[in-house]
């Protein structure tokens, strides 16, 4: 390995190292536990902010009209939760995808690409073949950083 690789591998291992240092000494705080399940909305660890999974619901119900347009209520939801606690859409890192149908993939997509700006987040897709809670077809889990 030349100088310059060993240097920037060095860097990037020290950065990491702070990084982690910095935020192993942070206390959680978690947000809006939920009145039905045993988990909070939202638990930021310094400047990042992990979401709970969400799916298309809105007012309560599952939307109507597919895969397309659960996954466009899944992400306005993503969005309220991301405004509610200071982030937004442009501070998103990742998000996970898990589909009912991964045949389905290609609306999931369309309506995911169209909900988000570039740079996108770096992303996982999971696929099973159980519904998801409440009969829905698509469920993101996303992490945003200031």
């Amino acid at each position: 390995m030349n100088d310059t690789v060993t240097r920037t591998f060095t860097k990037k291992a020290i950065l990491v190292a702070a990084d982690t240092k910095e935020e192993s000494t942070l206390t959680p705080i978690f947000y809006g536990r939920s009145s039905r399940y045993p988990f909070s909305s939202a638990v930021r660890l310094g400047d990042t902010l992990y979401l709970s999974g969400q799916i298309g619901l809105k007012d309560g119900k599952l939307v109507e009209g597919g895969i397309k347009a659960e996954t466009k209520q899944a992400l306005d939801n993503v969005n309220a939760l991301l405004v509610k606690y200071g982030y937004q859409k442009t501070d998103l890192v990742n998000c996970t995808a898990i589909l009912a149908d991964l045949s389905k993939f290609g609306e999931f997509n369309e309506a995911y690409a169209a909900g988000l700006s570039e740079p996108y987040p770096e992303g996982t897709l999971l696929g099973t073949d159980e519904p998801l809670i409440l009969g829905a077809s698509v469920e993101l889990e996303c992490s945003a950083r200031k």
